[in-house]
């Protein structure tokens, strides 16, 4: 059951990858302006100064969305495969055959274009999910080994 989950969660995330690739130049700008507003009231609530711009602001939804696609791709891989480390070669495979195809899609949407360096940086968000996983694997890991080795001990 849990492996299905993160197959759905999976798919969710990369349909919402590809929905937002096919938005207008115009749609993704009131989508962006709404986020800069919100980020913007709260930096002004907590008196910091404001250094975010439109074109921080979608960089760095492209870094997130892209991280969390990657952290439950891996994870997806991971409850399906039993030889984990044989398949990061096809965990980075998608990792890069996404947002290659985000760029593609993104390219024939009104106003937009596809750029190399969105590539990148959503391939790196993908890999900054992809070692999430790897330090939470890791945590649990060493939580257990811990709880084995109390429990041995008393």
């Amino acid at each position: 059951m849990k492996k299905r989950i993160l197959l759905v969660i999976t798919i969710i995330i990369t349909s919402v990858i590809f929905l937002h690739s096919s938005m207008s130049a115009a749609e993704s700008t009131v989508e962006s302006d709404a986020a800069y507003g919100i980020l913007d009231g709260m930096t002004s609530f907590f008196g910091l100064p404001n250094f975010l711009t439109g074109i921080t602001i979608r960089k760095a939804a492209h870094f997130m969305e892209f991280a969390v696609f990657g952290f439950f791709l891996s994870s997806t891989v991971h409850s399906y495969a039993a030889g984990f480390k044989n398949q990061i070669f096809k965990i980075l495979f998608f990792l890069l055959a996404v947002p290659v195809t985000d760029e593609f899609i993104q390219y024939f949407s009104e106003g937009r274009s596809a750029q190399v360096s969105d590539v990148l940086i959503d391939f790196s968000g993908g890999l900054c999910g992809f070692f999430a996983l790897g330090v939470f694997l890791s945590i649990v890991t060493w939580i257990n080994n811990r709880k084995r080795a109390d429990g041995k001990s008393n």
